[in-house]
């Protein structure tokens, strides 16, 4: 069943061979509402983990799979722009990418063999109505009249058979395709998001739109592989049953048939070739314009801040403008191509009745015959001529194929731990052993990406019990430990930190100050593990045991609840994290807040007005709200409503990259008091801390946050930082600032 399926499949590519040869190059475009002038001030390039031939010196690429060109530096990518893939790379790329649905998931294999079995039963129905029809017409031409009613009860009795059975064959194959699109869909967002893929694309830029790709591309090609599986198919089983009805009446007339479908087959590929290149531009001009509406509607207050709607609307209108260009060029290929269907179309009304005309004339064939000759005649050269008839869906499926499978490529190349030569659609082994219920957080992360590459290896402690359970011992006290660590660009063309060594003590906070570029926020991501262009190691608690808080902190889709719960959802359930997933425990914490505890939560962050107004004088069903919160709440309250996040998650290491920068001094004071007090709760008997409290680690340029913290680093570019305890005298200044407010 399964070669069948990729054999046919293959079939219809291998028609279209040398069609992408001729399709024209694509370039790269950076999603961003630049102009176009501005865009060579930044651009990226997709790397393996290894340097790229004609593309870059070998020294430019090692470490990440990322590497990010900055302006001045040196940057060749455009001279090489991704062409198409030829027939065999897509015909490859197909079948990784159709065959596990069939291999893995009974329900599709049963709605597959249903789908088969509808389309011979569809077949068979045609097969009747061709000897029906014969009579029937022959019964009219003889003037039988007995003949011509019974045939016409013969006629009514298939109908109430055939009907049924092909609204009961589309049904299946509608039923299959919805089917394959949700598990296909399903296995794309899990490798997309395994291991952070879906940050290293962002990082890399190098593929457009993801968000169209997950959505339309995939279930274009589930809609368009079965369309034109169940075309192959019927198509063979056409071309055997008519050939031999045909073949019987007239074999001069099977072999002007096959001459003219080949024909018919040669000039309409030579005349629809550019249409595999416009219909694959087609798929990302209409993408980016998408894009470019998003991001005026995102960014609408700055853009109005700034003025900027002649220039945004004027970007708009350039990519509007590529669209339209791309369908005027594929409604002038259309044309082009439709000159020859339509005079083909029209000529196989004639041409089978002219062949055996003359046999109906000398009375040797009845008038029945000549209509099934010609039944047979269009059934037939419908089988022969695929190409003709479905040229511009197999433009569109070719296509999208490629885009798909560039998509898939790229997530498993971002994906560290899945070989770049695995299945487009396997899943890595952490996914497995999360199904299986069998993950081990306790592991070292396996950051490294290629044995000739150095990079930072992330060792993640064992998780611990949340503040105030008291049932788990922590030996050693540290909450981070970083050892020699260097911090390099993307492409390692520059150090940003080196010899970086910093332990941190469980409740010790730390300030990280710097000038701009120094690498702060690069630190911070090598602690995510984000980061991993360096060498060196990091030592920090588990992932469910670490929170970040971003400047512009992110507001998910769902209600007031879901925004202090995340990365929980209010709808979503226990069986969502079973036992041994990473986040098991963290989400039963977070679900074991009552609506009191998040009212309390909101009111300890200043924002107890905020359930109220949007449950209208309700808090309570204000929880409940759902709003757009990140156009509902400024940044300020986004900030603090990220503070009670903190409070609702209870982590032992909190990360704050410039986390108050939209708060006053008085509202900085009171969240850093609540972290400190989150803090406090540790409970150390014997120097040994019996119940971790919490940890933060601020970036930041106010001199206020040094009353917050204990110790400083100071950064200042590769090897020249410096860590220390915060003077008594800095202290002082800093307290007497704040308290002057």
């Amino acid at each position: 069943q399964e070669v069948a399926f990729a054999c046919l499949m293959g079939a219809l590519l291998l028609l279209l061979n040398g069609a992408s040869a001729f399709a024209p190059r694509s370039t790269t475009i950076l999603r961003s509402p630049l102009h176009p002038a501005q865009l060579s001030s930044i651009s990226s390039i997709w790397v393996e983990g290894r340097p790229i031939p004609d593309r870059a010196a070998p020294s430019s690429f090692r470490g990440g799979r990322f590497g990010t060109y900055l302006k001045g530096e040196e940057k060749d990518e455009e001279k090489e722009p991704r062409e198409m893939q030829n027939v065999m790379q897509q015909l490859k790329a197909f079948r990784e990418m159709a065959l596990p649905y069939y291999e893995e998931s009974d329900a599709g294999r049963w709605l597959f063999a249903g789908m088969v079995g509808m389309t011979l039963l569809n077949s068979g129905v045609s097969v009747a109505f061709s000897y029906i029809g014969k009579d029937f017409w022959s019964a009219l031409g003889s003037k039988d009249a007995d003949q011509f009613y019974a045939m016409l009860v013969k006629f009514g009795g298939a109908l109430v058979v055939g009907a049924p059975v092909s609204v009961l064959y589309r049904f299946q194959r509608e039923q299959l395709a919805v089917h394959w699109r949700e598990w296909m869909t399903d296995r794309t967002l899990q490798l997309y998001a395994s291991n952070r893929a879906y940050y290293a694309l962002e990082r890399g830029q190098e593929i457009d739109n993801p968000d169209q790709r997950i959505a339309e591309d995939v279930r274009t090609f589930t809609a368009y592989s079965l369309q034109l599986f169940i075309t192959v198919v019927t198509s063979i089983i056409d071309l055997v049953s008519f050939s031999f009805i045909l073949y019987s009446i007239q074999p001069q007339l099977f072999l002007a048939i096959v001459t003219y479908a080949a024909f018919g087959t040669l000039v309409t590929t030579a005349l629809g070739r550019k249409l595999v290149g416009l219909n694959f531009e087609k798929l990302q001009k209409e993408a980016d314009f998408r894009y470019s509406l998003v991001r005026v509607r995102d960014n609408a207050e700055s853009i109005a801040f700034y003025a900027g709607e002649d220039i945004e609307g004027k970007l708009v209108s350039d990519r509007l403008s590529q669209v339209i260009d791309n369908r005027r060029g594929i409604n002038v290929a259309q044309r082009n191509l439709e000159f020859f269907t339509n005079a083909y179309q029209y000529l196989v009304q004639v041409v089978p009745v002219s062949v055996v005309a003359p046999q109906y004339f000398a009375g040797k064939i009845e008038l029945g015959i000549v209509s099934q000759s010609a039944g047979a005649f269009n059934h037939i050269l419908n089988d022969l001529s695929v190409i003709v008839n479905q040229f511009e869906q197999l433009a569109t499926f070719s296509a999208g194929i490629d885009r798909l499978s560039t998509f898939m490529a790229a997530i498993r190349e971002a994906d560290f731990e899945r070989p770049s030569d695995s299945p487009l659609m396997q899943l890595p082994n952490s996914k497995l052993k999360e199904m299986d219920s069998e993950l081990n957080e306790t592991d070292i992360a396996p950051i490294a990406l290629d044995s000739d590459l150095t990079s930072i290896d992330l060792v993640r402690m064992s998780p611990m019990d949340k503040v105030g359970s008291g049932q788990q011992q922590l030996l050693d006290s540290s909450i981070l430990n970083i050892r020699e660590m260097a911090l390099y660009t993307p492409d390692r063309k520059r150090t940003l930190i080196s010899k970086l060594n910093v332990s941190l003590q469980e409740s010790e906070n730390l300030l990280i100050v710097g000038n701009s570029g120094a690498g702060k926020s690069s630190l911070l991501r090598a602690i995510a593990g984000l980061w991993t262009a360096g060498e060196g190691t990091i030592e920090r608690p588990a992932d469910a045991d670490i929170y970040f808080l971003p400047q512009r902190p992110y507001c998910a889709l769902g209600s007031l609840k879901d925004q202090l719960m995340y990365p929980s959802l209010e709808q979503i359930n226990s069986d969502d994290y079973p036992d041994g997933h990473r986040l098991s425990g963290a989400h039963l914490l977070r679900q074991s807040f009552s609506d009191e505890d998040l009212l309390a939560v909101l009111d300890a962050v200043d924002l107890s007005e905020l359930a109220e107004r949007a449950g209208n004088g309700d808090p309570i069903k204000g929880l409940s709200a759902v709003l757009d919160w990140s156009n509902t709440l400024s940044l300020g309250e986004q900030q603090r409503l990220a503070f009670g996040r903190v409070l609702v998650n209870r982590p032992r290491l909190v990360i704050l990259d410039e986390a108050t920068s939209a708060l006053d001094m008085v509202a900085e004071a009171k969240m850093y008091q609540l972290l400190q007090n989150m803090g406090r709760k540790a409970i150390s008997k014997g120097g040994v801390v019996s119940s971790p409290g919490l940890t933060y680690i601020s970036v930041g340029h106010r001199p206020s946050l040094l009353v917050y913290h204990d110790k400083r680093l100071r950064l200042g570019g590769e090897d020249n930082h410096e860590i220390s305890n915060i003077e008594e005298s800095s202290l002082d200044t800093a307290t007497n600032f704040v308290s002057n407010l």
